[in-house]
């Protein structure tokens, strides 16, 4: 199929509900852009790809695996369509348009699968979110050190020590809010202790 032919394909494809067990799901229109045919071609070749009829106008709507070859294109797809009017992005049943934050997301993704250990990559190590310098009613004392399981996320995060949800749970929720949940690698639950440091106190 040429880019600048719509044929339409006789797959339907629910984006919310196809969003819930694949990377991402990227519908666009067609523009006038020099990249549309370059977007669609990309398009095509995801998991599963559809153009369908949405309010009278063709909309390209590729399903992208949580395969390291998808997510490339997914990542390329973002990139060429961030700015065009009418392109949708779809995560988890969930309509977002965001596409900046999401493709920075899977990009970080991305690079984790060029790693031998992901882990390396995506975790962090951090102090007890209980434990502030500025406690001076002790001269030493030992510091638990935890996994937070997300490096992306850790510089827009915040514990909340006396919110009554879990710390995994506060985790799972800001990833959401800050789209690290479209990453197949986030887990909540990987937020771990691990050891301890000595903290001294002037």
């Amino acid at each position: 199929m040429k880019a600048n032919q719509l044929v339409k394909t006789t797959e339907q494809i629910d984006p919310f509900q196809a969003s819930i067990e694949c990377l991402i799901v990227i519908a666009f229109p067609k523009t006038n852009s020099k990249n549309y045919a370059f977007a669609v071609r990309i398009a095509e070749s995801a998991e599963r790809y559809a153009v369908a009829d949405i309010s009278g106008k063709s909309m390209h709507i590729a399903v992208f695996g949580k395969t390291q070859a998808d997510a490339g294109r997914a990542a390329t797809v973002l990139g060429y369509t961030q700015g065009w009017k009418g392109t949708l992005l779809f995560i988890q049943g969930r309509a977002i348009r965001d596409s900046y934050r999401v493709r920075e997301v899977i990009e970080c993704f991305l690079q984790s699968l060029q790693c031998s250990d992901t882990k390396a990559h995506c975790h962090e190590v951090v102090d007890d979110p209980k434990y502030s310098p500025y406690d001076y009613g002790f001269r030493r004392k030992k510091v638990d050190r935890y996994i937070f399981p997300c490096k992306h996320l850790l510089p827009w995060f915040r514990f909340s020590v006396d919110h009554p949800s879990s710390y995994q749970d506060q985790i799972q929720a800001a990833g959401v809010k800050h789209s690290c949940n479209v990453c197949p690698n986030f887990c909540p639950d990987d937020f771990k202790k691990i050891g301890q440091r000595s903290a001294e106190q002037d």
